[in-house]
Protein backbone atom coordinates (compact mmCIF):
# COMPACT_ATOMS: atom_id res chain seq x y z
CA UNK A 1 0.00 0.00 0.00
CA UNK A 2 2.90 2.73 0.67
CA UNK A 3 4.13 2.06 -2.93
CA UNK A 4 0.70 2.81 -4.62
CA UNK A 5 1.09 6.01 -2.57
CA UNK A 6 4.43 7.11 -3.13
CA UNK A 7 3.70 6.59 -6.54
CA UNK A 8 0.64 8.65 -6.59
CA UNK A 9 2.18 11.11 -4.73
CA UNK A 10 5.14 11.19 -7.12
CA UNK A 11 2.50 11.35 -10.16
CA UNK A 12 1.16 14.17 -8.37
CA UNK A 13 3.82 16.16 -7.97
CA UNK A 14 5.39 15.77 -11.54
CA UNK A 15 1.85 16.61 -12.99
CA UNK A 16 1.72 20.12 -10.66
CA UNK A 17 4.98 20.48 -11.77
CA UNK A 18 4.47 20.05 -15.34
CA UNK A 19 1.74 22.23 -15.50
CA UNK A 20 3.42 24.60 -13.69
CA UNK A 21 6.15 24.75 -16.50
CA UNK A 22 3.83 24.80 -18.80
CA UNK A 23 2.11 27.48 -17.70
CA UNK A 24 5.18 29.79 -17.62
CA UNK A 25 6.66 28.56 -20.78
CA UNK A 26 2.90 29.51 -23.11
CA UNK A 27 2.93 33.12 -20.78
CA UNK A 28 6.26 33.62 -21.78
CA UNK A 29 5.78 33.17 -25.60
CA UNK A 30 2.68 35.09 -25.57
CA UNK A 31 4.75 37.91 -24.53
CA UNK A 32 7.31 37.22 -26.82
CA UNK A 33 4.60 36.93 -29.84
CA UNK A 34 2.83 40.07 -28.97
CA UNK A 35 1.84 42.59 -31.98
CA UNK A 36 4.86 45.02 -30.84
CA UNK A 37 7.42 42.78 -30.11
CA UNK A 38 6.73 40.77 -32.39
CA UNK A 39 6.88 43.68 -35.17
CA UNK A 40 10.28 44.85 -33.30
CA UNK A 41 11.89 41.08 -33.85
CA UNK A 42 10.76 41.28 -37.74
CA UNK A 43 12.22 44.95 -38.32
CA UNK A 44 15.53 44.30 -36.60
CA UNK A 45 15.58 40.84 -38.23
CA UNK A 46 15.06 42.51 -41.89
CA UNK A 47 17.40 45.00 -40.92
CA UNK A 48 19.72 42.67 -40.03
CA UNK A 49 19.85 40.23 -43.16
CA UNK A 50 19.71 43.96 -45.56
CA UNK A 51 23.46 44.47 -44.14
CA UNK A 52 24.80 41.26 -44.47
CA UNK A 53 23.20 40.78 -48.30
CA UNK A 54 24.92 44.50 -49.06
CA UNK A 55 27.89 43.06 -47.52
CA UNK A 56 27.79 40.02 -49.96
CA UNK A 57 26.97 42.21 -52.47
CA UNK A 58 29.91 44.30 -52.31
CA UNK A 59 32.25 41.79 -51.68
CA UNK A 60 30.87 39.60 -54.90
CA UNK A 61 31.28 43.33 -57.14
CA UNK A 62 34.99 43.28 -55.48
CA UNK A 63 36.05 39.77 -56.49
CA UNK A 64 34.61 40.31 -60.13
CA UNK A 65 36.17 43.17 -60.81
CA UNK A 66 39.33 41.94 -59.42
CA UNK A 67 38.79 38.86 -61.91
CA UNK A 68 38.41 40.59 -64.78
CA UNK A 69 41.23 43.10 -64.03
CA UNK A 70 43.64 40.09 -63.80
CA UNK A 71 41.76 38.41 -66.79
CA UNK A 72 42.29 41.48 -68.84
CA UNK A 73 45.94 41.71 -68.09
CA UNK A 74 46.44 37.76 -69.15
CA UNK A 75 44.43 38.69 -72.51
CA UNK A 76 46.95 42.11 -72.94
CA UNK A 77 49.88 39.62 -72.32
CA UNK A 78 49.04 36.93 -75.02
CA UNK A 79 48.00 39.94 -77.66
CA UNK A 80 51.96 40.88 -76.57
CA UNK A 81 53.88 40.40 -79.50
CA UNK A 82 57.40 38.96 -77.91
CA UNK A 83 60.35 40.77 -80.02
CA UNK A 84 58.84 42.68 -82.75
CA UNK A 85 57.65 39.85 -84.48
CA UNK A 86 54.50 38.73 -85.15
Amino acid sequence: MIRRALWLGTGAALGAGGTVWVRRRVTKLATHLSPGTLAGDVGASVSRRGSEVSGRVRAALDSGRVQARRREDELWRDLRVPDGKP
